[in-house]
């Protein structure tokens, strides 16, 4: 018993001292998250439902991630925000929007125009679609081309999301080793004196 308190006291303080452990372990958690969500997730397929709908999926579970960050690394009302608190809390959120649009069916899902039913079409890789009920002046081909586009275009969108974490954590990295490099010289030079 003693053993599992010490192991999760450590584990809490990791979480909480160290940004980029909590924003992993985050990452893995939403990973499973999403892929939950995505077996559950059905398009309504209906133009007044559709975006709003997907946009739940978008904003909900990306401010509860937010939230969450900012909890585990010990946030409290009235304290001010060190920089590196509030801008390692998003990470979590982005990772989240970041699944998403690589999945591409929630975007698409919010694109579609028209009314239909929710489908699997089994074809090189299995996709699911607004199937269109209503006769129109658009071929049935043609909308399932629209759709594929509109996956497309959320990948890309993910993939740009995810060029920008990447970024942004090289970036971090280089400056905690610059400014680690920097306290250490300080320390030798006092040494030295």
């Amino acid at each position: 018993m003693e053993r599992r308190l010490q192991w999760l006291t450590r584990l809490k303080n990791e979480l909480s001292n160290s940004p980029l452990v909590s924003n992993v372990a985050f990452g893995f958690i939403l990973m499973g998250l999403e892929k939950l969500v995505e077996l559950e997730f059905e398009c309504p397929c209906n133009p007044k439902w559709n975006g709003t709908f997907s946009s739940a999926f978008f904003v909900i579970p990306a401010v509860m991630a937010f939230t969450l960050m900012l909890i585990i690394q010990g946030c409290r009302c009235g304290m001010r925000w060190p920089k590196s608190l509030s801008i390692s809390s998003f990470v979590p959120a982005v990772v989240w929007l970041i699944l998403l649009f690589l999945d591409g069916q929630y975007f698409a899902c919010a694109m579609t125009d028209w009314k239909g039913r929710f489908v699997t079409v089994d074809r090189a890789a299995p996709q699911k679609w607004c199937e269109p009920t209503d006769e129109s002046d658009i071929t049935p081909q043609e909308l399932m081309l629209r759709s594929q586009e509109l996956f497309v275009v959320s990948q890309v969108i993910g993939i740009v999301l995810l060029i920008f974490i990447c970024v942004g954590l090289i970036v971090y990295v280089i400056q905690e080793s610059c400014r680690q490099e920097e306290e250490i010289q300080e320390v030798n030079n006092y040494e030295m004196t």
